[in-house]
């Protein structure tokens, strides 16, 4: 992480400010005792402290006056409308003011009936264990959507780290609004998140029956970047056919992430890299297949790899070959029947394997500049060739 993201949320005085008091060290209340999210996204029925209504009071800190005055402030999508008054005033409030999180004021604010303020009040608490397996249980009954997007962000990298957590991320895979279904996917399919009990399983039953075709397509898509084993009978399944393209698009790119994770680099399948091959290969080519959102896989030159990390990964991946990649490029390159796009992207990844000016110029042979169909690839040649 980059020094200045340390400091991104500004959320609270590091000093006293014209006499104001200092934060108060109160001890985090224990987490309310509540049960995962049901499937269809209903709330259990629980006990809980209610903290909504709280107010400013005279000689309350400076940082509590600030979240209080967010009480009005609308939710666009799951964060702070900026132009709010009160959000004007907060951001004003803490310039240049950043130190560690106030886990105490946030468990205090949780409750809050401001879905702003409790938005801000898990930011505040997203920082300690404590706060987060209370946002993970307070998660477990939040109805406003934005809310609890908000919280499922706060929380998203912890659900290998936290049991409740990663309780809470697995069941709102079956919460009854997709855009929480997806916030859902985006978490679990973290690189921190990959040795959560579950979740590569949990991905997979998504992927494979989500009544949303986008939940399906991003549970398939990003799924592949945990790296994990149980993924490869769904892609082996939904990479077969291109009867539906963009669910077969995404399934490709989750089968690249399986051994080719750019730009960690922290995945490494063989059967994965086998079957991307295959699939690469296979004949007859369409408009769909190969999928051009694979091909510049390898284009590290644009892609800006960190070369550290691709080189570690290519010790590991012993497997690889790049010789029989750029065959199966090659292949598609010369092939009038895929799309111009799949083809000239896959110039691209000629290129990141390293295919000397010779090899590169012997595709000109297997292309016609008079063909409409062949006109692109012959300029993305022409291009990449001057540059050699």
């Amino acid at each position: 992480m980059k020094p200045t993201l340390l400091c991104v949320l500004s959320l609270f005085a590091c000093q006293k400010t014209d006499g104001e008091a200092p934060l108060a060290a109160a001890k985090l209340a224990p987490a309310p005792k509540v049960q995962e999210v049901r499937p269809g996204g209903e709330p259990a029925i629980v006990q809980t402290t209610d903290l909504s209504g709280v107010k400013p009071r005279a000689g309350s800190p400076l940082l509590e006056q600030l979240v209080l005055g967010l009480e009005s402030c609308p939710l666009e999508g799951y964060q702070v409308v900026p132009t709010c008054p009160g959000m004007v005033a907060f951001t004003a409030g803490t310039k240049d003011k950043c130190t560690t999180l106030d886990a105490p004021l946030g468990g205090k604010l949780l409750r809050h009936a401001s879905p702003a303020i409790r938005v801000k009040a898990a930011e505040l608490m997203a920082g300690t264990i404590e706060g987060r397996t209370a946002i993970a249980d307070a998660a477990a009954i939040e109805r406003d959507l934005g809310v609890l997007q908000a919280y499922i962000r706060a929380v998203a990298h912890d659900g290998a780290r936290v049991p409740r957590v990663g309780a809470m991320l697995l069941a709102a895979t079956d919460h009854a609004d997709p855009a929480i279904r997806l916030a859902a996917v985006d978490a679990l399919s973290l690189a921190a998140n990959r040795w959560l009990t579950g979740g590569p399983e949990k991905l997979v039953a998504v992927a494979r029956g989500d009544r949303d075709a986008k939940v399906r397509q991003a549970a398939c898509e990003k799924g592949g970047k945990l790296g994990n084993e149980a993924f490869l009978p769904l892609y082996e399944q939904a990479t077969a056919s291109t009867a539906d393209p963009d669910m077969y698009a995404a399934c490709m790119e989750g089968l690249v992430a399986m051994f080719h994770n750019h730009p960690l680099f922290d995945t490494s399948s063989e059967a994965a890299y086998r079957l991307f091959l295959k699939r690469l290969e296979a004949r007859p080519r369409s408009e769909h297949a190969p999928p051009w959102s694979v091909m510049s896989t390898f284009c590290y030159f644009s892609h800006e790899a960190d070369l550290d990390r691709l080189a570690e990964w290519k010790k590991q991946a012993s497997y690889f070959k790049p010789d029989e990649v750029k065959r199966a490029m090659a292949s598609v390159i010369t092939d009038r029947s895929a799309s111009w796009m799949a083809r000239s992207a896959a110039i691209e990844s000629m290129v990141g394997l390293g295919a000397s000016k010779t090899e590169l110029a012997a595709l000109k042979k297997g292309v016609d500049a008079g063909d409409r169909r062949d006109r692109p690839v012959v300029e993305k040649l022409a291009s990449v060739l001057a540059e050699q």
